[in-house]
């Protein structure tokens, strides 16, 4: 029984139920199982029983939300169609009162979600009266009772690559938000916009016109494995094509596959009838008809690419693949995992090779995938022609993003070089040996992002026109690798999109509190500069974090306050290494028996950024273009 709950039951039941229970039941239940019996003299049809886990343990939500959905299919099978619960899980168990309901209404509603046509009715949450906290905590959750799938999933992009000429994007996001030319919503035989949460969504978003022109244009609905189109009322698109998923066919998986393949394909073929240049499609079938994600990943891949060959004069030029719901992450996995044969087809000449740096140089520009303001799914162009509200956001990260910088900053922090070197003046009095990262942020600023990508292209051309550049480490003389870049192991988040070919690497920049605005704005601009650097007026950055740490504050005012500094995304390009310093007014050129910085020699001819690795404290990385470097991660810290 669920904790003392047995002994609520047992005045108003019987000896014969107790029987009942010993009899069907002789050994007990285990922790998430569902005991059913007769009611005995309560005023129901049949009572259900179970065991769950303390609040802490593991899986005890799940265990508590799965309960939840063993009892919902009991009544199913039984036909009824009203059920009341406790308030499970918030005494005897210790759950917090807002977890056992939250979680009690999003199993419910996933339930329904998962069974269109389930008998259920009216569900009632019994609370004793005398509980008040329990009672605010379902009434608040019952206010704010949402069908629609759970609004903090984290939105973002996870691949994007070609199939044949249809350019395909996987994300995490709301299908009915997006500005396209055709959004796909997977519908019952009856067309009914009202059931299953994606076509509920859809339906509310487009407004009753839509729900109403289904009803009068398509009284009989649309028999399975087939489509119609409707015009796309409030949506942010040209038109709506709901498709009818056939049952998943458990004896023959291979037959669900070739019915979502089919079914891509006249979805495609109705937007290529209608003029679409883009389209998207929800996951198939894998909520209330029950695919495998697998198998809807690979069945909807495979229709693309059939429609592809087979329409190679279509105006589809785009396919969005928008995944959500409580099931995001596994039905993610199944697509990215299914999307590798034609990432692995589409990727291209090898990595590190002058053919990927021109390859590279052809690619249309996009935010980087993992940004959230300005999407990926759009080009900057787009982005920028459409933005009326500013080109810069600062976002805060995702925990994985956070701890990943995090380990950056305190992988490269040197506690023995506190307060050493001129710039470093004041440090030592404050008598700190760490600093605390207090949080991270992320610059998408789109003019900024711009500029540097174009930066970024020249470097691409310049590689693949006279080789890849050489590493830090691999240049004579040279003490070793970037120590940003070394920290960094290759599954971090923050190897996503550089680009070592070129040399692009993350560094630390520190900035005073009435600069950093102007950088987050404006971008790092060597102009801005003073000119007493020992290699002449440029942007200077780090490796170390204790280096960038002496430029957060000025040098008579030092403190223990809340400082920043940036982790900048910096292109150094072809490196010039410096063991003494020089006044530069831009990097040297490379060719034999001349490293002037003001010869003739044109920009192919000279290096792009220069390394002092002498007899230095720390190395200086210098760079003398204003679009070189993007300040990507805003860190706001405290000394201690």
């Amino acid at each position: 029984m669920e904790g003392g709950r047995e002994r609520c039951w047992k005045p108003r039941g019987t000896g014969y139920r107790l029987s009942e229970c010993d009899q069907k039941y002789p050994t007990g239940i285990t922790k998430g199982d569902v005991a059913v019996t007769g009611p005995g003299n309560l005023r129901c049809k049949s009572a259900c029983h179970g065991c769950l886990k303390k609040y802490g343990s593991n899986d005890a939500e799940k265990v508590h939300m799965e309960f939840i959905s063993k009892c919902l299919k009991e009544l199913d099978s039984q036909k009824l169609s009203s059920i009341a619960f406790p308030g499970l899980t918030t005494g005897f168990h210790k759950f917090p009162k807002n977890v056992a309901s939250k979680n009690a209404c999003r199993a419910i509603a996933q339930y329904i979600d998962d069974n269109p046509n389930t008998s259920l009715k009216e569900v009632r949450f019994v609370i004793h009266p005398e509980d008040k906290e329990t009672f605010k905590a379902f009434c608040d959750a019952v206010q704010t009772w949402d069908l629609s799938p759970n609004t903090e999933i984290e939105r973002k992009v996870l691949c994007r690559f070609l199939i044949n000429q249809i350019t395909v994007l996987i994300k995490v996001d709301k299908i009915e938000e997006e500005e396209i030319d055709m959004i796909v919503n997977s519908v019952n035989k009856s067309l009914d916009l009202g059931k299953g949460s994606l076509s509920k969504a859809i339906a509310t978003a487009a407004g009753s016109e839509v729900a109403e022109e289904c009803r009068r244009d398509h009284p009989s609905g649309v028999s399975e494995g087939n489509v119609v189109v409707t015009s796309a009322g409030n949506l942010k698109c040209k038109k709506i094509c709901h498709a009818c998923i056939p049952p998943y066919n458990q004896n023959d998986k291979s037959v669900s596959k070739t019915d979502i393949q089919n079914i891509v394909i006249k979805c495609m073929e109705k937007a290529d009838e209608n003029q679409c240049n883009c389209v998207a499609f929800p996951a198939f079938g894998t909520l209330y008809k029950n695919y495998p994600a697998q198998i809807t990943a690979g069945g909807m891949l495979k229709g693309v690419d059939r429609f592809s060959k087979s329409h190679t004069q279509s105006s589809v030029k785009r396919v969005i693949i928008v995944i959500y719901g409580d099931q995001h992450s596994g039905i993610s996995k199944a697509f990215v995992d299914e999307s590798a044969t034609y990432r692995g087809a589409c990727s291209g000449p090898e990595r590190g090779t002058q053919e990927f740096c021109r390859q590279q140089y052809h690619r249309e520009l996009h935010p980087p995938e993992y940004w959230t303001e300005f999407t990926s799914d759009k080009s900057v162009k787009l982005w920028k022609t459409e933005c009326d509200k500013g080109y810069h956001k600062l976002v805060d990260v995702d925990s994985s993003t956070h701890k990943a910088v995090d380990k950056l900053v305190q992988s490269t922090w040197q506690s023995q070089k506190v307060g050493h070197g001129r710039d470093a003046q004041g440090l030592s009095e404050l008598k700190y040996t760490s600093i605390k990262v207090l949080k991270v942020q992320r610059l998408e600023n789109i003019d900024v992002y711009e500029n540097y990508s174009h930066f970024r292209a020249r470097l691409f051309h310049k590689a693949g026109d006279i080789g890849v550049f050489d590493q830090l480490a691999s240049i004579p003389q040279s003490t070793g690798d970037i120590a940003t870049t070394k920290s960094l192991k290759e599954d971090s988040v923050l190897t996503s999109e550089l680009y070592h070919e070129i040399n692009e690497h993350f560094l630390f920049h520190g900035t005073k509190p009435d600069t950093y605005k102007k950088i987050l704005s404006q971008g790092l601009d060597f102009r801005m500069a003073g000119e007493k650097g020992m290699f002449g007026q440029g942007v200077y950055l780090a490796e170390s974090s204790t280096k960038a740490d002496q430029y957060t504050d000025d040098k008579l005012a030092r403190s223990k306050a809340e400082k920043r500094m940036f982790l900048v995304r910096s292109c150094l390009g072809k490196i010039h290494l410096a063991k003494t310093a020089n006044k530069l007014q831009r990097p040297p050129c490379f060719q034999t028996g001349c490293i002037s910085d003001s010869c003739e020699h044109s920009e192919r001819q000279r290096c792009d950024s220069v390394v002092g690795d002498g007899s230095w404290i720390f190395r200086e990385f210098v760079t003398y273009n204003h679009h070189q470097n993007y300040p990507e991660y805003l860190i706001t810290y405290k000394r201690v």
